[in-house]
């Protein structure tokens, strides 16, 4: 696939550092190889680009049927598309069509990958913050339920453990 520009946006309020990400991607729709007669080099271009469009096909349906498997490495648009494909982003697909006859049955499968692509859920957060107080404060509290673990541990007389000795 061409190369994908990813606006890349900073954010810092006093110690929360925000980082966001947008990526702009053309994925160009199928390439029918009978109808545009493709030979050469625009043909492996064209195998090249629905065969990039086939694992995208599969990544999104295992997103919708929720699988654990999702088969983001078997192409590298869908490697790069991964943080927008799942999970944690929010993501919008605009889908082309021509209003032309002649193209009736690219325009059906452009609607019905939009279709598709509409079933993906994520859920928009934000990361985990990455101020320093809040890290620290985070720290602290799981190193307290840790000492309180082997405070509890040390009461059941299980205290001469490797692991719990001080």
């Amino acid at each position: 696939p061409p190369p994908v520009p990813v606006l890349k946006i900073s954010q810092v309020k006093g110690d929360l550092h925000v980082q966001s990400q947008l990526h702009l991607v053309d994925l160009a729709g199928s390439e029918r190889v009978k109808k545009s007669r493709a030979q050469g080099g625009r043909l492996v271009e064209a195998v090249g680009i629905n065969s990039s469009l086939m694992v995208l096909g599969m990544c999104i349906a295992a997103r919708v049927k929720a699988k654990r498997h999702v088969p983001y490495y078997e192409s590298r648009l869908t490697l790069l598309l991964r943080s927008a494909l799942g999970g944690d982003s929010r993501t919008s697909v605009i889908v082309c069509c021509h209003k032309d006859d002649t193209h009736g049955d690219e325009t059906l499968q452009a609607l019905n990958f939009g279709e598709r692509c509409s079933m993906v859920t994520n859920r928009a957060q934000a990361a985990m913050a990455s101020s320093t107080t809040g890290a620290l404060a985070a720290v602290d509290a799981a190193l307290e339920e840790c000492a309180a673990q082997v405070r509890s541990l040390e009461q059941r007389g299980k205290g001469g453990l490797p692991a719990c000795k001080r």
